[in-house]
């Protein structure tokens, strides 16, 4: 058993060790941000000389990198409208609108910002001070590895004196603790052994003092316990785990959906935003396509709610009646906003009426068609006739031995491992098209194209 001065400084040993702890970080924290904080103060400083000096600079562009040059700060100067006009660590051309930079924000809000935030623009982590200067901003930043230069030597001194500290104070606990350090490497055993399902405890070389004794005998009731609940629970652990995997992997699925009516609505909203001459009737045709997809996502996102009844199969398709020429049509004109330089190619009979879950449709021939686009550099035919539509591409193809694997979850090619569409897209086209008691057919050949059919005989109004 202990004595009470071995527990008091065992306890005096690791309150010195928690104050150093606490002291060295809590100090290193301070140090950088009353180090942030000048550098605020000196950024600061140097916008307000700026402002003195404005009038008399003939050429900006020259300042700004003479700054830059001279002190090593980054400075930006930006037009009402988020234009960067003048950039001491790049080009401007091709830099993005700086509005809505959470610097430039709060300068827009309160006359001055800050920021500490990674710059995308020149791939480096910096301190921004922006201020409103006129009908324009001005923004001048460091990099954070310059500021952390300045106080990393005292930081090296500081910590080297921590670590001379938690040495003596480790050679203390050691004398202090060896036998106690014993018993606790023997019970600590035995606890892993209990965490890697190993029941069989054994702690007959325990002889520190009475209350490990104690704690030995509980943990040997304990693991006993654990190993009767484990033998229980074994049973259903496996079940459980492979259900919440088809869930996750269903949701995962039907959400990699989304990207096609964003795509579309992005696509009609950028043309819409940036021609200004587009007539009133071609404007409103683009809007109710922005609609159409827009509902289209509520839909899916609806249909996301349901992804558990999909996997049990107790799903029912919304079925209605429509013209799979306007479906086609659809998903063509929502493509070529992403493919704009390709060409598809539509042979259906334009009074051919299906009976079916239209969304659903529409979803499975947008995976279709977008394959053959992705993987072909020629027109994607898609063809219905004798009551069968087709999918008719003259790209890269595909091997005989992957026919038979890519409608499997996740599956992908791996020769096409830059794109992950193949190894979900055609999963749910199989899902789908089983929901309407068909199925897929494929015929490929690499290097010549491929064919991707189904039946619709059992959909066709008649």
């Amino acid at each position: 058993m202990l004595r009470l001065d071995q527990l008091y400084f065992r306890n005096f040993s690791i309150l010195f060790f928690a104050t150093l702890l606490v002291t060295a970080v809590s100090g290193y924290f301070l140090l950088e941000r009353i180090e942030i904080n000048n550098y605020k103060t000196m950024l600061t400083n140097m916008i307000d000389e700026y402002a003195v000096t404005e009038k008399h600079v003939a050429d900006l562009d020259a300042w700004v990198h003479a700054i830059r040059k001279k002190t090593g700060v980054r400075v930006t100067i930006i037009d009402r409208t988020g234009r960067v006009l003048y950039e001491s660590n790049r080009k401007t051309e091709g830099m993005e609108n700086h509005l809505e930079r959470p610097e430039i924000r709060e300068a827009r809000q309160q006359g001055i910002g800050y920021a500490i935030r990674h710059s995308v623009s020149v791939d480096k982590d910096f301190l921004y001070v922006a201020k409103k200067e006129g009908d324009h901003y001005v923004r001048m930043a460091y990099t954070l590895d310059n500021i952390h230069e300045n106080f990393f030597s005292f930081w090296i001194k500081a910590m080297l004196l921590f670590a001379g500290a938690m040495a003596l104070a480790f050679w203390m606990a050691m004398k202090i603790n060896r036998r106690i350090s014993q018993d606790l490497e023997h019970i600590e055993i035995n606890l892993e052994n209990m965490l890697n399902k190993n029941y069989e405890t054994r702690f007959d070389q325990v002889s520190c003092c009475k209350e490990f004794d104690t704690i030995s005998k509980q943990i040997v009731k304990v693991s006993k316990k654990l190993e009767k609940r484990e033998r229980q629970k074994a049973k259903y652990t496996k079940n459980l785990k492979l259900l919440s995997k088809k869930q996750s992997d269903i949701i995962s699925a039907i959400s990699h959906e989304f990207k096609n009516p964003v795509a579309a609505i992005v696509g009609y909203t950028q043309t819409i935003h940036e021609d200004e001459d587009l007539s009133p009737e071609i404007r409103r045709k683009f809007l109710e396509k922005v609609l159409n997809n827009a509902q289209k996502i509520s839909s899916m996102i609806d249909r996301l709610a349901l992804a558990i009844k999909l996997e049990n199969e107790t799903f029912k398709p919304v079925f209605s009646d429509f013209r799979i020429v306007s479906v086609l049509e659809e998903v063509r004109d929502n493509l070529q906003h992403k493919y704009p330089n390709r060409e598809i190619v539509i042979d259906a009979d334009e009074a051919l009426k299906l009976r079916g879950d239209r969304a659903m449709f529409e979803n499975l021939m947008t995976n279709l068609v977008e394959n053959g686009l992705k993987y072909s550099e020629e027109e994607v035919v898609v063809r219905v006739r004798d009551a069968r539509v087709e999918v008719i591409d003259k790209g890269i193809g595909i091997s005989e031995a992957d026919i038979g694997q890519i409608t499997k979850r996740f599956f992908r090619v791996d020769a096409l491992s830059w794109d992950n569409s193949i190894g979900v897209g055609l999963y749910i086209v199989k899902y789908i098209l089983k929901l309407h008691n068909t199925f897929l057919e494929i015929e490929s050949r690499p290097n010549k194209g491929s064919k991707f059919w189904f039946d619709i005989k059992e959909m066709i109004v008649s």
